[in-house]
């Protein structure tokens, strides 16, 4: 009696999975009878009298109803599949949201743009030094660089002034001492696709340290620039006849026929590392033992939007002067920048 309760009981169990059935038909023409309990746009999970079965959608062909079961046939096509879960949905389609810019990088921009003309720019350059020893030194070093780029023409131009005060201990002798002066060049080149070109330089300056009360240097040069694509850097060199003004204490010469050779070298080693090294070599041609030379090298780190740091070395030798006068000169100094339109 208690057998044939429970066969009923399973005939009952399978009379009412197969009422609900579908029958799955597989690409290799198989058949599987089941109830679909899952589906999504991967595999759909079935549920047979032995178990789930985990059947993926490409395998199968199609979908229809059991004999026994009133649902409709359908093809796997036409089968719907569960709309993605929305977070997933979000995060496939969605960029991520771009960086936004801080609002003083903004309001910088739109600052150089409404008060700095677009066809120049600018760069503003300063340091400090306070050196004591047996006595007291204050140093300060400003300079203001412009140029402007047009068809074959290029022209710069640096306003400089260095201003030094210095103090014995006691505070008995005071010395004040200072230099400004101008620095400008004028360059043409013959063509777009020539690296030759004519340059006129022309430089002006007061130096209280070797008691210059004016100079002039005026020079016209031929250049040639060589160019190293791969490395990003450049090498101007100019030769050419200059002629110099001087106004200095103890020296009755006023002007001085020289010759001339100027060097540029600008090297880009990266987005944020630059490296600028200037020479000017000028000789007395009537003496050669006079002479002067000036050199320049600078390592500029570019820090932030609106400010670089620069390592900045110059060592200044000039004898066309009283043989009084002091004649060399070398400086090292850390100096902050700030570019306006600065290329």
């Amino acid at each position: 009696m208690k057998s044939k309760i429970i066969s009923i009981i399973a005939v009952s169990m399978l009379a009412s999975l197969s009422a609900n059935a579908e029958i799955i038909t597989l690409s290799n023409g198989d058949r599987i009878s089941g109830k679909v309990s899952q589906a999504n746009d991967a595999q759909i999970v079935l549920t047979t009298q032995f178990g789930d079965i985990t059947i993926p959608r490409e395998s199968i062909t199609a979908i229809s109803a059991d004999a026994n079961s009133p649902t409709v046939s359908q093809t796997v096509a036409e089968t719907p599949a569960p709309a993605p879960a929305e977070t997933a949905s979000a995060s496939d389609s969605t960029p991520p949201p771009e960086e936004k810019e801080p609002q003083w990088i903004t309001d910088y921009r739109q600052f150089i743009k409404d008060n700095f003309p677009e066809t120049w720019q600018f760069r503003f350059r300063g340091g400090l030094e306070n050196r004591e020893t047996t006595s007291s030194v204050f140093s300060a070093y400003f300079a203001l660089d412009a140029k402007r780029e047009w068809d074959l023409n290029k022209f710069s131009a640096t306003a400089y002034y260095n201003y030094t005060t210095e103090e014995s201990v006691g505070g008995i002798e005071s010395t004040t001492l200072d230099k400004y002066g101008l620095d400008t060049s004028f360059r043409h080149d013959f063509d777009e696709s020539s690296h030759w070109y004519v340059q006129n330089i022309l430089n002006y300056k007061r130096d209280r340290v070797k008691g210059i009360k004016d100079q002039v240097d005026e020079a016209v040069t031929l250049g040639y620039r060589i160019e190293f694509e791969r490395y990003d850097l450049t090498i101007d060199i100019a030769p050419g006849p200059a002629i110099r003004y001087i106004n200095a204490d103890n020296f009755d010469t006023k002007w001085v026929a020289m010759g001339v050779i100027a060097e540029d070298l600008n090297w880009v080693i990266s987005k944020l590392l630059k490296l600028e090294q200037n020479l000017y070599i000028g000789m007395d041609l009537t003496d050669t033992s006079q002479y002067s030379a000036y050199f320049r090298l600078g390592l500029v780190v570019h820090a932030t939007e609106v400010m670089d740091i620069a390592l900045r070395y110059s060592y200044d030798y000039d004898a066309v002067n009283a043989s009084t006068a002091e004649k060399t000169e070398q400086r090292l100094l850390l100096s902050f920048e700030f570019p306006f339109n600065w290329k």
